[in-house]
């Protein structure tokens, strides 16, 4: 999930009243797996994160305490949301619509500690969006505007793209995990581009797409024609690859040569 918490992104502010949730990170063997084994400690970075390898899971929690966790907030309200931290939450989208989800990024000067939050959109208007959100105040549901152009914004995430990962194995679900934490777009809205190149949810780099597209051309597999930087069409390709078992498994065709 990508989280870029670096301090030139944000001024250093002081929350009055802006608790996180009380956090304990556990690793599932998988995503869709239930056995999870606790980690001693929250994870807090004051540099871009490195994805880990499996994804890092609340904890349980008791219906009494929903109002003091964004997540579970949300979670109440949407079943199948990704069981993440707000730290690790994927940004799938730079076209928000209502019922989409805001990550937000505070930085705390009396802990030193980076707060990650997450609101629900219920209407966006030219003043901003519309939200309703658990824990913004401590353990209390609120409701308020946030200005399009606040700087805490880190992304957005929309639960529809998600479940197009949730359909996949686990095994598919774990390795896009690998790749971009789930995430589509780096937290300046531009497509998630990796160190050579590699583009997108999937990470695709430039060289295998054009491969893929050629052999989905000599199938007559429609539509043949596929946008590397959009996020549909990148998990369509995603597990067209993966059927071929050329992307992630083993070594590339020998005419496949890396830009």
């Amino acid at each position: 999930m990508i989280n870029y918490a670096l301090s030139f992104l944000l001024p250093i502010i002081v929350l009055a009243g802006f608790t996180p949730s009380t956090q304990t990170y556990t690793t599932p063997v998988l995503p869709t797996q239930g056995l999870d084994i606790p980690i001693s400690e929250p994870i807090y970075s004051s540099s871009p994160q490195i994805y880990p390898k499996t994804p890092i899971v609340e904890a349980s929690s008791t219906p009494e305490d929903i109002n003091c966790s964004c997540v579970r907030y949300i979670r109440n309200i949407i079943p199948d949301l990704p069981n993440l931290d707000a730290i690790d939450f994927p940004i799938n989208t730079i076209e928000p619509k209502v019922g989409d989800i805001i990550k937000l990024q505070y930085y705390n000067a009396t802990t030193t500690k980076y707060i990650y939050h997450l609101s629900l959109i219920e209407k966006i208007t030219e003043d901003g969006y519309s939200v309703k959100e658990g824990n913004y105040e401590k353990c209390k549901e609120s409701k308020r505007i946030i200005p399009k152009n606040d700087e805490h914004i880190l992304g957005f995430f929309n639960m529809d793209r998600q479940r197009l990962i949730d359909a996949l194995t686990p095994i598919q679900k774990q390795t896009l995990w690998n790749e971009s934490g789930w995430s589509h777009y780096d937290t300046k809205g531009s497509v998630l581009t990796g160190t050579s190149e590699e583009r997108g949810v999937a990470q695709f780099m430039k060289t295998t797409w054009k491969w893929l597209t050629e052999k989905r051309r000599e199938e007559n597999i429609k539509p043949i024609l596929l946008d590397r930087f959009d996020f549909e069409d990148s998990i369509i390709m995603f597990k067209y690859g993966w059927d071929k078992g050329i992307v992630w498994y083993g070594k590339p065709p020998e005419n496949l040569v890396n830009e």
